[in-house]
């Protein structure tokens, strides 16, 4: 059985300064990158809670936040002095009714310890999240630098402190040692050492680590590597914290990188690579409060949390380990990333998402797929549809194709009076695509001569797929100026992209502002084809087309960069939400979900925008304010109504529940059941009798 996997869009859990200065490690090597900016791990929870981040902030503090509710539980501020060595961990005991959390941090360097110490200490805290401090912050020299703090399940009361030269010392929650393991001496005490040459061509390897014997283990290969491609990390120099990696299980990876491009975005990928193909994939902008200042990249890290979510910590990063990093806005942020994996990589799961990750993955010479072949007629009608297009004929390659779905519609026809089966022309994906490949000619001039009665074709009978030409359908039919086939295509083709649904919707916004078509006498030559569509119809297709939100704010961000653009979208909503107010039906947001911002218009809260942004402010264009206090004037009736009528929910919701069956089940064909005996028959009717409602009446009592 499939099952569904999905990167749901992150939210923000905290933001952090981070214009201090990136400290060097405590070791003082100059080949020593600087520390991140913050770390973070994730600790379980008891109860309803999703589980606490542990974050550590560089010259901030120690803070525990809740994952569900988004808000600190614990906050150790510690000033500007303190860096971290390594993520800070969080432990839960159970001490009578109270929950308590032990919090160990190691510090690479601060001005309450020694420059000896440096690297060498822990911190601890024990809290009750009822607020009782169960004791003093406790320090602990160690022998050895730290380079890493761990938990084990299996064993609840240890820590384990690591050191750069693999010494290992186990401690109880007290940070006393219980056993020191010294860093090996003898090489043959290595299990396992791959290495690989630093090409960085993106090339993926997967192994599978199986014990080979009681001393050693061997790597098994999951599937072929294969190549990455449109990522930062693979052709820029100095970018490796740009990506990272984190195992769900079986053979299921998620991978966030930034990708290749002029405009960097933040991409979580999560690929099967037993079957090296991609099963869901989430993109986001970086936040402008990290790519503000020069030759200072993202680092990305991603940190194991629940079987459903995981931790992304973005921040700034500098190979100059004591660069002096400028602006007071530069902040660095822990996001939470929700996610559906199978628990086993399945074929099932696999089938069908080839195409998913065609553009993460590099084609190579030998992964060519060579041109499907089509039986003799499909063969010979392509045939006759090119010569006559490069003849510039294209109503000649009309006739030739409908000829061909006659005589095949036809012969359709004639066999499903034998069997069940369609009785239109069969068209393959490989065929359509040739098709559409030959009659738009997207390599010639614009002005080539062109009829859509075949793309028309094509796009009603729900074969079309946007992918099949290369650069995406709209831009392409936008190309040849067809306008009824962008309109159908909007209709019938469900893979279109919303970037591609963003630039069309610009486009006519353009031609909507000049007010006028401008004429060119290179036009081409189109049958039945009108100018571009009003910018009020087009909106509707556009709005009513299915979309993903995350993807969708991406597309309007890049397309729709002017200010009079959106102001000229806002007019023909203001006319929009005029219409529905008008109406019955109240479907507006409720009072709590509005704010008025300094110029006294009302404007959606926070959260709804982070996904804006970046977008144009309205507030500060003059000319808008007008129309967003005529929208305020017809909104705010509908919150009040929206309010008034929500206290009624409770007291008319189990009533609307009872209609609802009631009216499902007078609509069912009862002739179709099964009447049963007396005693079934006399249940059902005393169900229906105790669901039904009667007339009813609403009393007042003053007391």
């Amino acid at each position: 059985m499939r099952v569904s996997a999905s990167v749901n869009e992150p939210f923000v859990l905290s933001t952090y300064s981070s214009s201090q200065k990136l400290a060097k490690s405590a070791s003082g090597s100059k080949k020593q990158r600087g520390h991140p900016c913050i770390f973070a791990t994730y600790e379980k929870a008891s109860g309803s809670s999703d589980g606490y981040a542990t974050v550590a902030a560089q010259a901030d503090g120690v803070h525990v936040l809740d994952i569900s509710t988004l808000h600190p539980v614990i906050s150790h501020t510690l000033g500007p002095s303190a860096i971290f060595a390594c993520p800070a961990i969080t432990c839960n005991t159970q001490e009578g009714d109270d929950n308590i959390y032990a919090t160990y941090a190691a510090v690479a360097s601060s001005s309450d310890i020694p420059a000896e110490e440096n690297g060498r200490t822990i911190w601890m805290w024990r809290q009750s999240l009822s607020g009782r401090l169960e004791d003093n912050i406790s320090q602990k020299k160690k022998v050895a630098l730290i380079s890493g703090l761990y938990t084990c399940d299996e064993m609840p009361a240890r820590i384990l402190a690591q050191s750069p030269q693999s010494e290992f010392t186990i401690l109880d929650a007290d940070l006393s040692i219980k056993k020191n393991s010294p860093a090996p001496q003898d090489i043959q005490s290595l299990l396992r050492t791959y290495c690989y040459p630093r090409t960085r061509d993106g090339t993926w390897h997967s192994y599978r680590l199986e014990p080979k014997d009681d001393n050693s283990i061997e790597p098994i290969s999951i599937s072929g590597p294969f190549g990455l491609t449109g990522l930062s990390f693979i052709s820029k120099a100095s970018s490796s914290e740009e990506v990272s990696l984190l195992s769900l299980g079986s053979s299921h990876v998620l991978l966030s990188a930034l990708t290749d491009s002029s405009a960097p975005e933040i991409v979580l990928l999560l690929w099967d690579l037993q079957y090296s193909v991609l099963l869901a994939s989430q993109s986001l902008p970086i936040p402008s409060t990290l790519s503000q200042v020069k030759d200072v990249t993202v680092k990305l890290t991603l940190v194991p949390a629940s079987s459903s979510q995981a931790l992304l910590v973005l921040s700034a990063h500098t190979t100059d380990a004591g660069r002096k990093i400028e602006g007071t806005s530069l902040r660095s942020s822990v996001l939470v990333v929700p996610f559906t994996c199978p628990a086993k990589s399945t074929i099932a799961n696999a089938l069908g998402q080839a195409s998913s990750g065609a553009k993460w993955i590099a084609q190579t010479a030998s992964s060519s797929v060579a041109i499907p072949s089509h039986d003799p007629a499909k063969a010979k009608v392509l045939s006759t549809m090119r010569a006559a297009m490069e003849k510039n004929l294209p109503q000649a390659a009309n006739v030739a194709f409908f000829e061909w779905e006659k005589r095949e519609s036809k012969a359709a026809s004639e066999a499903s009076k034998n069997e069940a089966g369609s009785s239109q022309a069969a068209l393959s994906h490989a065929f359509v695509k040739d098709l559409l490949t030959t009659v738009i000619q997207p390599s010639k001039p614009a002005n080539t001569p062109y009829s859509s009665e075949v793309v028309k074709y094509l796009l009603n009978r729900k074969v079309v797929s946007s992918s099949m030409l290369d650069g995406g359908l709209l831009a392409a039919l936008r190309y040849k100026n067809d306008w009824q086939s962008i309109d159908l295509a909007l209709g019938h083709v469900i893979d279109l992209s919303e970037a591609e649904i963003m630039e069309s919707l610009q486009y006519v916004v353009a031609r909507h502002r000049s007010n006028v078509v401008p004429q060119d006498d290179n036009a081409m030559e189109v049958d039945s084809v009108t100018d571009v569509p009003s910018l009020p119809s087009f909106l509707s297709l556009c709005v009513s087309y299915t979309t993903t939100p995350p993807a969708l704010r991406s597309a309007i961000r890049r397309s729709l960069k002017d200010v009079e653009d959106i102001y000229v979208i806002l007019r023909v909503l203001e006319n929009w939400t005029k219409q529905w107010s008008n109406r019955d039906s109240k479907l507006m947001p409720s009072k709590k979900d509005i704010v008025k911002n300094p110029h006294g218009i009302c404007i959606m809260k926070e959260k709804e925008k982070e996904g804006t942004r970046d977008l144009p402010s309205l507030s500060n264009h003059p000319p808008a304010h007008a129309v967003l206090r005529r929208i305020q004037a017809q909104i705010e009736p509908e919150i009040v109504f929206t309010d008034d009528m929500e206290q009624l929910r409770g007291p008319l919701e189990m009533f609307a529940k009872a209609h609802t069956k009631a009216v499902k089940e007078a609509d069912q064909d009862k002739s179709k059941k099964p009447l049963g005996d007396w005693r079934q028959r006399r249940k059902q009717a005393h169900e229906q009798a105790g669901l039904s409602i009667g007339l009813y009446q609403l009393e007042e009592l003053v007391l």
